[in-house]
Parts: structure tokens; sequence; C-alpha cells
């Protein structure tokens, strides 16, 4: 039997995904967790975040960012990045992380973490309530060397060990890592 809750935004796992914005000059760094792959031909991305966000206002003005994701090791550096406004503070600096140019796009990509996807906007921003969802075209995709199988591009998902986010209610406890 099956127990009904109503409309949610329970959708796991997702990616906790590094969006950084700005320029290598001035490059801010935010916590995702509402992100996904919309198309294949072209790649492209959707990130959602709350309209009083700096980094929005960062993307609105360069037409791109950068998606970087983190391993389960750099959670602690993540979290801070969710929870610290880059009006206030250089969270490279905080961090440790490094910015590293990108290929295509003005933007950095984060050097420690082991996966980035330079973006360009593409479409009008979708307001939805409080967020705005934009869509990037993955115009560059780069990965750490080791974790990869080459030349077949297998990526090895279990040494890039991607951090997830989970809803704060839902038990793992029964969940083993193979």
């Amino acid at each position: 039997m099956k127990i009904q809750l109503g409309p949610t935004d329970i959708f796991f796992p997702v990616p906790a995904a590094l969006v950084v914005t700005g320029s290598m000059e001035k490059p801010n760094i935010i916590t995702v967790a509402w992100i996904g792959m919309m198309a294949s031909s072209p790649p492209v991305i959707a990130v959602s975040l709350k309209n009083s966000r700096y980094s929005l206002e960062l993307i609105k003005s360069t037409k791109q960012f950068s998606v970087n994701i983190p391993s389960a090791e750099q959670f602690k550096e993540t979290d801070y990045c969710g929870l610290v406004s880059g009006r206030d503070r250089d969270k490279f600096s905080d961090t440790n992380f490094t910015p590293i140019a990108g290929q295509k796009i003005n933007t950095p990509i984060i050097e420690q973490c082991p996966f980035n996807l330079e973006c360009r906007v593409i479409k009008e921003e979708i307001e939805l309530g409080q967020w705005m969802v934009i869509f990037g075209e993955v115009v560059e995709t780069h990965i750490d060397e080791a974790k990869i199988d080459l030349p077949s591009k297998d990526i090895d998902i279990a040494t890039v060990n991607p951090l997830v986010y989970l809803l704060p209610f839902v038990n793992i406890g029964s969940l083993t890592r193979k």
C-alpha cells in the first residue's frame, strides 16, 4: 500500500553542486542542490536559485557560470559555501579552494572539485515563486585525469565520490556503499 505525502520537494539523491559565478578577479561560490540536466544535445543544465541570492545577480550580469561537483570529503567546504554570502566573504579564500580559468568562459572552475562544467546561459530565466531557474548550455567539461578511463572516457564514479544532497528527514541508515 502506498501512502500519499502531498506535494513535496523530495527527489533524491541530487548532487550538491558548487556553482561559481563572477569573474577570475572576483569569483563567488554558492552551494546548490536544486540542479539537474535538462537535455543532452546540446547538453543543458538547469540551476534554481532564490531571487535574493548574490550569485543570481552575477549570473544575470555575466551570462555564464560553472558547476563544480565536490567529493564527499569536501562536505565542510560545501556546507560553508551554502551558509555564507559572497557579498560579505571571499569563499575561495575561506575554503582554500583554488579558482582556475575556464577554457570557454570567463568564470573560473574549482581546481579541487573532481568534476566541472563550464556553462553559458542560453534561455531567459523562469521565475517560480521566490526561485529563479537558469538554463546553461554546457560548453566544456573537466574531470580529474585519475577519475576517468582513457580512451573509453568511462568515468569511475566511485573515485569521483560525489557529495549528494538528501533531505534531512530521509533515513539512509539502511543504505550501504558497495
